[in-house]
């Protein structure tokens, strides 16, 4: 399996929060062996340990559980093709200052004449005392402007001066576009907030299965934000509104969510090119349950299907090598017809076959083609040549957990516990489908262009569990190793449930629970060793869960994603809302479009990108054993 190398390593929380270089040989070994050392089959659960009381498996509330796992059915690949024209009415769901020097410079340094006349024009006819108003001249301004005419004096786009000195056009508005976990960032062209030009068309590759429920629809999901100003931003709206505002690492924009948009669309059965909206206007609300509309955009969907071909490497542009493995390298490509960029992941054969991985590797491909969570890097599609394997996913550019929890040291109460409610979700699509992860750390988790996690690699996932069916194989991480898979005494999916409040300690402290430089040592503290825990954690419900989490006994562990979810911990959490990505992430990357590989390691993004012409020779035998590899959406599995 393809493993990324990290420059990183966990060090003690006094240390510099800046990551600091450390050799690969001293980084988390990933393991996949017989048996543990040898010395750790004499030891066993303490008494003390062993006789501790199970937690109660209190029935979950209906409330609380999510949908359940749709069925899949069989969908035509092709492409989806977006156009969209301009929107309208839109207003802004927050207050804005009447900062006439903020306003003002915005409206002269736009990227349109007329618009800029206009705006002035507008400035200049705020002069009421009524909050909002656009009235005749003669009275005090207002200190404060409604949503819906600061609209009406912001402009979509600036033009800025670069490094340079050279100005270019800095959108202030824009929004996402996603399909299938597959986002691009639309910018806008000419306008005012309220009125603007888009004129842009995109265009997504469909090949998964569609999701069957009651609707037998996928999602277009749309997502219109602003830049905006600090300085327009009341403190008190900012505090009252917080939910509605992206993170911002800088001190000049943050990113306001005006509203959204999800739109089913049926694209089951067709054989022939239709066109599934044309010229529609459609409504940007807060939420998805809210009544009030925040704005219309129009909008044209056409589906075309596609032949059912096979891809090749030259259907690619390779742009970027973002990644390297023992078995192959990651790159980022942009696929040619349609402009997607994904990653593309590539595997020596003789390399998977001389080091025994075939099953896995096939395994990791079976499970990506299954797969359907929001939270989980989908498969887009899959092929081989005589020498290399390739898969092709979507690209995630917001940099490894890893990456920022060193940067951060450790989360807040909060951050934690948004990436854990999502990654349960994730585990708990993968159970569904009768498969455990085994290798849940911050390495394997991407962060995305928004700040949602993205769980990856699947190189080490067993299938055909059911939920008691036990396996033997020693594989995963020191830090994270279960007791009863280094006891080797056979283990189950609650394996998974033991890295889940591992990864959850290590977010809320910095460092997992029994972590020790000294492997043998942190072997037999994960054995041995009672859980402690900092003061800052005590009575919270956090320790709560992670006690149930880290039971070492696997019998009285809670192992049960229905009854995790309905823990206190998470209690403020609305599953369906966070399935549908309804929430505002608490922390969003610093990405720069989605061509920006900056939170990759520069080491692998400095070398020139190509397909190595290898020259290995298998056998027909040994190639039959990739049968079944090619994957472009019309395989269900």
């Amino acid at each position: 399996m393809l493993k990324f190398k990290n420059k990183f390593k966990f060090g003690s929380l006094e240390k510099e929060a800046k990551p600091e270089p450390v050799p690969v040989a001293k980084l988390r070994p990933l393991l996949l062996t017989a048996s543990p050392v040898p010395e750790l089959q004499k030891l066993s659960l303490t008494e003390t340990l062993s006789q501790t009381e199970g937690q109660t498996n209190a029935l979950t509330p209906q409330s609380l559980r999510p949908p359940e796992p749709p069925t899949v059915m069989a969908l035509n690949p092709g492409v989806l093709i977006v156009k969209i024209y301009r929107s309208q009415n839109v207003r802004l769901p927050i207050c804005i200052k009447n900062d006439k020097q903020i306003l003002q410079a915005l409206a002269q340094n736009t990227n349109d004449g007329g618009v800029s006349s206009l705006l002035g024009k507008r400035l200049a006819g705020i002069t009421s005392a009524e909050p909002g108003a656009l009235l005749e001249s003669g009275s005090s301004a207002p200190e404060l402007l409604l949503g819906d005419v600061a609209a009406l004096l912001i402009p979509s786009n600036i033009n800025i001066p670069n490094s340079s000195g050279e100005r270019t056009v800095k959108p202030l508005l824009f929004m996402t576009v996603e399909f299938d976990n597959n986002m691009i960032m639309v910018e806008s062209r000419k306008g005012s907030v309220d009125a603007c030009q888009w004129d842009r068309v995109m265009t997504f590759d469909v090949t998964k299965m569609v999701a069957h429920s009651q609707t037998s629809a996928n999602f277009l999901n749309i997502n219109l934000y602003l830049r905006l100003p600090n300085r327009l931003v009341p403190a008190q709206e900012r505090q009252d509104k917080m939910n509605m505002f992206t993170v911002s690492n800088s001190n000049t924009f943050g990113d306001l969510q005006i509203g959204l948009i999800k739109l089913p669309l049926n694209l089951r059965c067709h054989t022939k090119a239709i066109r599934l909206i044309d010229h529609e206007f459609l409504k940007f609300k807060t939420n998805l349950d809210a009544v009030d509309e925040m704005g219309d955009i129009s909008l044209s969907i056409d589906f075309k299907p596609q032949l059912k071909t096979h891809l090749l490497i030259e259907d690619f542009d390779l742009l970027k090598v973002i990644g390297k493995g023992s078995f192959g390298k990651v790159m980022q490509v942009m696929k040619k017809d349609t402009k997607q960029i994904y990653a593309l992941k590539t595997l020596r054969k003789q390399h998977i076959v001389s080091r025994m991985e075939v099953t896995h590797t096939l395994a990791e491909r079976t499970v990506l083609a299954r797969i359907n969570n929001p939270f989980i890097v989908p498969l887009k599609f899959s092929f081989q040549s005589p020498e290399k394997l390739y898969l092709v996913l979507s690209f995630i550019n917001g940099g490894e957990l890893f990456y920022h929890l060193q940067k951060s040291g450790k989360f807040s109460m909060d951050r934690s516990r948004f990436y854990i409610a999502e990654l349960l979700t994730a585990l708990e699509s993968l159970h569904d489908l009768d498969v455990i992860y085994r290798d849940l750390k911050p390495e394997n988790i991407l962060i995305d262009y928004q700040g949602h996690i993205a769980l990856c690699d699947f190189g080490l996932c067993k299938l055909n569990m059911t939920n008691d069916d036990k396996t033997n194989t020693f594989c995963g991480t020191p830090e994270y190793l279960a007791p009863e898979l280094l006891l080797n005494q056979g283990y189950t999916r609650s394996v998974d449930w033991w890295t889940l409040g591992t990864l959850l300690y290590e977010m809320l402290t910095g460092l997992p629970p029994f972590y020790d430089d000294d492997v043998s040592t942190m072997y037999k503290k994960i054995l041995q060793n009672p859980l402690t825990f900092p003061s800052f954690l005590s009575g919270t419900d956090a320790e709560d869960l992670l006690s149930k989490l880290l039971q070492k006994d696997p019998s009285k562990r809670l192992s049960d994603a229905p009854t995790i979810r309905g823990h206190p911990f998470f209690h403020n959490i609305d599953w369906k809302k966070l399935l549908d990505k309804g929430y505002a992430p608490p922390f969003k990357p610093t990405v720069n479009g989605f061509l920006d590989t900056s939170n990759f390691d520069q080491d692998f993004t400095n070398e020139r990108p190509q397909d190595s012409v290898v020259d290995d020779f298998l056998s027909e035998s040994v190639q039959k054993q990739f049968g079944g590899w090619t994957y472009n959406g019309e395989t269900v599995l």
